[in-house]
């Protein structure tokens, strides 16, 4: 039984008032037992506040429920998590309130459209076009993409990686690691095919895409703000709000002209840099994966966004799954395969996603270490004196984290060697890994931190 716990001041009839919370305004309850409270000798301090009844059917779980500006609020903590602030990101947090309890509005009528975004270039590992979206539209990608994600995570494949929880670069190669030993080891030799598709992102045929979408949420249950909010997303030109670019037309132009959004086919292209397009592209893609497990039947099969690998001990099996997904991806998905694929010995060593994976061994790619010499020496150039280190404290964050993602980067793989060649080679670095704080105000001031020299 639950008792009320009365205080002074209530009205005739009522357990509390007002509307605040406080441990007054509340029941005690017995979590051990259902029936009684042990004679209220041990409460546990389980206090519940009073709720009010709710009609029937405004609660039928979450995937069914609208846009709120709690769940908004969430998403606008989530969006701005780890993220410099950008400009519309400043403008939005000043009066947040305001910019939530709008996009609630527009969500609730179905007015909601994406925002200008904005584009700059990558040039990592390749040049590409990154489009930042507009931070309020961050915040609907927020709210939008975990409900989507709890629908079709249960109908992706194992070995999908990328974009999904527990699912990044390096599970995708320790999958790769363990497929080449069972096949090496089991029965010695093994073939290897890795595919890629051609120009994936911009050849994603939105209708196609949304064809696959919406039948799954519709069955699901997903609320219409939300089912509206995807359609939103896919139904007009990826660019049709505008964007703004950032950079000059000679950076720009290092991207080739058919890897440009803007030279999207009709109906076709996500922006690369939006939360929603990586999830888009693991739903656009599911359909090749079921095709490759449920009907070509292949156990060893691993995929990261666009490329893939299949390892097999009959070079003759590889190529009639090559003939196989090529005319699947352009009967189904309206893609191509990149040209100069080869089915190659895994003694050769599969080049992945920055390693090359070897039967025996895993090492990394020398793109990856060339890029790492070439940074550390570009920073020490430019910071780095006799005994000492001379930089501002957002400069020194900035190598130390990316000193930290290269450090993790070789962890799995067969670097001790690489790693003492480059202490060797930058000394300095050791200096970094001594912890140290600094106030906002001291961010761009600079400072010298002492090293000792060989």
């Amino acid at each position: 039984m639950t008792k009320p716990r009365r205080h002074t001041g209530r009205s005739d009839g009522s357990q509390a008032s007002g509307d605040a919370w406080s441990s007054s305004h509340a029941w005690y309850v017995n979590f051990n037992n259902g029936n009684c409270n042990n004679d209220n000798r041990d409460n546990n301090n389980g206090l519940v506040r009073a709720v009010r009844s709710v009609p029937a059917g405004e609660c039928e779980g979450a995937a069914a429920q609208g846009v709120n500006l709690r769940a908004l609020h969430a998403a606008w903590k989530e969006a701005r998590r780890g993220k410099s602030p950008s400009r519309d990101q400043l403008a939005f947090d000043a009066r947040w309130a305001e910019g939530l309890a709008a996009l609630e509005s527009e969500l609730r009528s179905g007015t909601w459209r994406p925002r200008p975004s904005t584009c700059f270039v990558a040039t990592r590992p390749k040049a590409r076009e990154i489009h930042a979206p507009h931070f309020a539209d961050r915040v609907v990608h927020h709210w939008l993409v975990p409900q989507l994600e709890a629908i079709w995570e249960p109908r992706f494949i194992h070995d999908s990686y990328a974009n999904r929880r527990g699912k990044g670069s390096h599970a995708a190669v320790q999958r790769v690691e363990g497929f080449v030993r069972q096949v090496a080891s089991g029965q010695g030799g093994g073939w290897f095919l890795q595919l890629d598709i051609h120009n994936f992102f911009v050849s994603i045929h939105r209708a196609t895409l949304y064809g696959l979408l919406r039948p799954v949420t519709r069955t699901a249950g997903l609320h219409l703000d939300a089912q509206r909010a995807a359609h939103a997303l896919l139904r007009g030109p990826a660019l049709a709000a505008g964007v703004h670019q950032v950079g000059t037309d000679a950076e720009h132009a290092v991207v080739p002209p058919h890897k440009r959004l803007a030279n999207a086919s009709p109906g076709c292209g996500l922006p690369v840099g939006n939360l929603s397009s990586q999830f888009f592209a693991n739903v656009y893609l599911d359909p090749l994966d079921q095709f490759i497990k449920r009907t070509l039947r292949a156990k060893r099969y691993v995929r990261y966004v666009d490329d893939f690998v299949l390892v097999h001990h009959d070079r003759s099996q590889l190529e009639a799954w090559w003939r196989d997904i090529e005319a699947f991806l352009g009967r189904v998905l309206k893609l191509s395969l990149k040209p100069g694929a080869m089915i190659r010995p895994l003694g050769d060593g599969i080049d992945f996603l920055g390693y090359v994976i070897r039967p025996t061994h895993t090492i990394t790619r020398r793109r990856v270490v060339a890029h790492l010499r070439e940074s550390l020496a570009a920073w020490e150039a430019q910071h780095v004196r006799e005994g000492a280190i001379e930089c501002t404290p957002r400069e020194l964050e900035a190598v130390k984290a990316k000193l930290a993602s290269f450090r993790g980067h070789l962890q799995h793989a067969r670097a001790h060697r690489l790693q003492q060649a480059v202490a060797r080679r930058f000394p300095w670095a050791l200096a970094l890994d001594v912890r140290r704080r600094f106030r906002p105000a001291q961010l761009d001031h600079p400072i010298s931190i002492r090293w000792r020299t060989a």
